[in-house]
């Protein structure tokens, strides 16, 4: 297969999935659930996706030249991988659900007085549709022109948040125990990214250090989103949950003549087009997993185009409303996404290290 994306451009599509919803709502919904130390779960929540990248990781090198579907086929059989294939299309069927109304709502609550779905959409549409029909490797070329622009803005918002910080907010630490991880795989909408990496399998040009350059890249990662969260929250304290978008709201202490020279207003375009790129690659990811369930080899962009209308008209169905998004994902879909994104590596981790000892079992009785 021809290897088309290089260690750098999965690292920054990587790098996309991960930080892209983290910084909007979810710090503002653990500060209501949990409080201070909201940070402590979304680190700890943070270090369990980490494992299964290893894990997915481990798959990669294991069958460097195959694509996430032979892998299927090898350790699961012909029709269990499809199986598991339809699975993952209605998982990132979800996805592209959520990210498409959170970039609606991120617009109109942070850009526009008023927005209709329709001025919205049609837009939107098109250019995710004209993406998906480029390819894979022009949308890691594209990563690898934006993200950089995405990770500064992050930055600038740590940095600033770090200066207007009151770190005394912090204490006392843990002051209920951590009898709140129980209710973890609750807050699975905002995680599963690393599962993009299947869209990778066999694509990629490994390097000589490919392993350690995406573990490191990761890794620092997390350790930036986790301190952007405590930052956030040692900055307004218990107001954190009157604050909804975390990325600009960090930013809107800082003096202005008017709004429209609000520095706040750069960062939004900023997290816009990481909201934009977020649902591109879930829609293409989607849109594979389709084309390979149904044996579709041609006319990708018109199971594009399905896809997308169909999001559009589930958002439409229940009229954009986030807040009963996240209530039928933390009461019922919340079971769903915790087998897709833990149980599936885990369990492919699992059959493919038992395929490995009993290959070496014939080898060693030869």
């Amino acid at each position: 297969m021809e290897k088309t994306v290089t260690t750098r451009q999965l690292i920054f599509v990587l790098i996309l999935s991960v930080v892209t919803l983290k910084v909007l709502f979810l710090p503002n919904v653990l500060a209501t659930n949990i409080g201070r130390d909201g940070y402590i779960m979304l680190l700890f929540l943070l270090l369990v996706d980490f494992l299964v990248l290893l894990m997915l990781l481990y798959l990669m090198n294991k069958f460097k030249d195959k694509t996430f579907y032979e892998v299927l086929c090898i350790l699961c059989g012909k029709w269990l991988a499809k199986v598991i294939m339809f699975l993952l299309c209605l998982y990132f069927l979800t996805r592209c659900f959520v990210r498409f109304q959170t970039n609606f709502i991120y617009l109109s609550e942070n850009l526009y007085t008023t927005l209709e779905w329709y001025v919205f959409a049609f837009p939107i549409l098109i250019c995710v549709i004209f993406c998906v029909r480029q390819g894979i490797k022009a949308f890691a070329r594209l990563s690898e022109v934006f993200v950089p622009v995405i990770l500064f803005g992050f930055c600038i918002a740590l940095i600033v948040g770090i200066f207007r910080a009151d770190f005394t907010n912090a204490l006392p630490i843990l002051e209920n125990g951590i009898a709140f991880i129980k209710s973890s795989s609750k807050y699975s909408v905002w995680f599963g990214d690393y599962l993009a990496l299947i869209l990778f399998f066999g694509k990629v040009k490994m390097d000589k250090k490919f392993n350690l350059k995406v573990t490191l890249s990761l890794l620092s990662l997390i350790v930036a989103v986790a301190s952007f969260y405590a930052v956030f929250y040692f900055t307004y304290g218990y107001n954190t949950v009157c604050h909804i978008n975390a990325i600009s709201d960090i930013m809107q202490f800082l003096p202005s003549v008017s709004d429209i020279g609000s520095f706040d207003w750069f960062l939004i375009l900023i997290w816009d087009m990481a909201l934009f790129l977020d649902l591109t690659l879930n829609t293409i990811i989607l849109t594979e997993l389709f084309c390979k369930v149904f044996n579709i080899k041609k006319n990708k962009m018109i199971v594009s185009i399905i896809v997308l209308v169909l999001v559009i008209a589930l958002n439409i169905l229940i009229n954009f409303n986030i807040y009963l998004t996240m209530k039928i994902f933390r009461d019922y879909i919340y079971i769903f996404d915790s087998i897709i994104e833990s149980l599936l590596p885990l369990l492919l981790f699992i059959l493919a290290l038992i395929k490995r000892r009993k290959k070496r079992e014939v080898l060693v009785a030869q």
